[in-house]
């Protein structure tokens, strides 16, 4: 829960000192956060399979080869990266442990010690 928190908080961040209304941008938001329920339900069945390469569409390899885009847009708008470091050092290590098939999925195995 906090880590969609985390999320929200960042994304309002970023359109903070934009010429974004922020009770524009919240449908926006709230529709993409709808759009991504799904993956609670794809997580759930590679967990239970197994195989959290089964039907990735952004692999790890590809996700963390991304982040370092992430915080350097955030650093460009003067926004802290400090939500996004520590799973983004999550990514890396699973990807690192030979995860780079794999989806997010995988990073649940790192968690849970």
């Amino acid at each position: 829960m906090y880590g969609m928190f985390a999320g929200i908080t960042h994304a309002f961040a970023l359109v903070r000192h934009e010429d974004v209304d922020p009770v524009a941008f919240a449908p926006l938001l709230a529709d993409w956060l709808v759009a991504m329920t799904p993956s609670v339900h794809d997580t759930a069945e590679r967990l239970r399979s197994g195989d959290h390469t089964q039907d990735v569409v952004s692999t790890l390899a590809m996700q963390v080869a991304g982040t370092p885009t992430f915080l350097r847009t955030a650093e460009q708008q003067g926004v802290g990266t400090e939500l996004l470091r520590p799973f983004f050092e999550l990514m890396r290590r699973r990807l690192d442990g030979g995860g780079g098939a794999e989806g997010l999925t995988g990073l649940v195995d790192l968690l849970a010690r």
